[in-house]
């Protein structure tokens, strides 16, 4: 998140005056004029204080309708449970443990719910263990259960609370979905990401509009040490970027390495429906990035085959080296098998096995193993949703302080190692085309943000994509899914938009 800590520090040096009245008379009149500075200075904060107030405003509102939407999903995959499971349920709920109490179980979390104003930091643990009637999926040669169940306790002594997860696979990695709700009538949504022995969240709300930090881990010490260091910086936040401000025409930005795309956008096919916007948002994502935006060169697939495109991704591994800035932009049919997700290439049967299709993991091979690149975004569309393009969100009046800040950030994120992933939300059928247009959704986001960001002479990172993206598709049943694959090594980077004119 980018922090704008904006503190005015006055110095105010009253130098040696004469005892001449008209010696005072000038040192009254410069104080006076100080004065004036000063109440200038104290309303340009108190503007500020309020465009802060409004904004966290504005994220609790945005927090509360993500709740409501998670809740609303959540009741397609939290089942009816058995008559035994309830009645244990029950019991678990009448006995509070303290954490280090806990019973033995196959995973334990711990759990932040950050304060709003005027509020203090609430704290929460407990336990999870796999429901062995749920559905199996494979992961890396193992088998999981794809849904858990358990008990969470609130850090005040008395509040009891019960939790429902499921998990399954995306990018060749674990990811889940958790619901939470209290006996204080405090319910919690999150989604996270699962590596081997540690689980980390990536986006959490609360019924109320609260931001939620968790981990799950196999082992309880290590719940338990992440609710310690919770409670020691309790400051401790979710990095959740806000949109870039306006008028940054002063910020120059001097990449290391050259900036190159593979687009990609499957329309026509030869055994599944054809689609409409694939093909339209491609061209005009390469028509934006070759006039506003420095990319060395961009490869173009139109309705690729299978070959086409694996070719594709091996010239773009040939030329590109590990200075360099790769995007990868993905549109067309998708589809899942046994928890593995797949791009359909043109070519692409209609049924699964026959070997056509292309497996995210042999992507996931690319980008770990192929691709030398500094910077690796990939971006994937396809799911489709319909409805009404909503207004850009920037920052306006930005004052030079807010400028340094923001270059600062920025310079940091284009010199770390960075691997993004941005996808248009879940697998579930939608609409191609937003109505009127002949763009999806996504790509109509990406293409607008693209232009307003380039008339404004903003660079942007892709987390502040993402964000704006978050907020386009409220009220819609899929949204924009943003995260760094931890098989990806990240190096706490982000992939940076620069305008032409912003480049040193």
């Amino acid at each position: 998140m980018l922090k704008t800590v904006k503190a005015l520090l006055i110095i105010v040096f009253i130098s040696t005056f004469s005892l001449q009245v008209s010696s005072e008379t000038s040192w009254i009149t410069k104080k006076d004029k100080t004065k004036k500075t000063l109440v200038k200075k104290t309303e340009t904060k108190d503007k500020k204080n309020e465009w802060i107030k409004k904004k966290k405003k504005e994220e609790v509102k945005k927090n509360k309708e993500k709740f409501k939407e998670k809740i609303k999903e959540s009741k397609s995959w939290i089942t009816k449970k058995s008559k035994e499971k309830i009645k244990d349920i029950k019991e678990n709920l009448k006995k509070y443990k303290d954490i280090d109490s806990l019973p033995k179980a196959e995973f334990y979390f711990a759990a932040l719910v950050e304060p709003k104003e005027n509020e203090e930091p609430i704290y929460l643990y407990g336990y999870v263990n796999a429901d062995s009637k749920s559905k199996k999926f494979e992961l890396n040669n193992m088998s999981y259960y794809s849904k858990s169940d358990g008990i969470g306790f609130l850090d005040d002594g008395k509040t009891t609370c019960q939790v429902d997860s499921q998990i399954g696979t995306f990018f060749g990695d674990m990811m889940g979905k958790v619901v939470v709700k209290c006996k204080n009538n405090l319910e919690m949504t999150g989604t996270f990401i699962q590596t081997k022995d540690k689980g980390k969240g990536i986006e959490g709300e609360t019924n109320k509009g609260n931001n939620v930090e968790f981990e799950f881990y196999t082992s309880k010490n290590d719940a338990i040490a992440k609710l310690e260091l919770y409670k020691e910086v309790k400051e401790t936040l979710i990095t959740r970027s806000l949109p870039a401000p306006r008028n940054n025409k002063n910020i120059k930005l001097e990449p290391n390495g050259k900036y190159y795309a593979l687009l990609i956008g499957n329309s026509e096919y030869d055994n599944w429906d054809d689609l409409v916007s694939p093909e339209n948002d491609v061209r005009e994502i390469k028509k934006v990035l070759d006039q506003s935006y420095k990319f060395e060169k961009i490869i173009h697939v139109d309705n690729g085959t299978k070959k086409e495109i694996l070719t594709a991704l091996e010239e773009l591994s040939l030329i590109t080296t590990a200075n360099d800035y790769v995007l990868i932009y993905y549109s067309g049919h998708g589809d899942i098998k046994a928890e593995q997700a797949y791009w359909i290439p043109k070519d692409g049967s209609k049924k699964w096995g026959q070997d056509d299709w292309i497996s995210i993991n042999y992507i996931d091979i690319y980008i770990r193993d192929e691709i030398k690149a500094h910077h690796i975004a990939v971006l994937v569309d396809s799911c489709y949703v319909g409805g009404k393009f909503k207004g850009l969100n920037l920052l306006d009046n930005m004052t030079e302080e807010d400028s340094k800040i923001f270059e600062k950030q920025l310079i940091g994120d284009l010199n770390s190692r960075s691997r993004s992933v941005l996808s248009s939300g879940s697998t579930g059928p939608v609409s191609d085309t937003v109505a009127g247009t002949n763009h999806s959704m996504f790509a109509l986001t990406f293409l607008n943000l693209l232009k307003e960001f380039q008339k404004s002479s903003i660079p942007v990172n892709l987390k502040s994509v993402a964000w704006n993206m978050d907020r386009y598709f409220a009220g819609s049943s899929q949204r924009p899914h943003y995260y760094h694959p931890p098989t990806w090594s990240d190096g706490g980077g982000d992939f940076i938009f620069i305008p032409k004119k912003n480049l040193q």
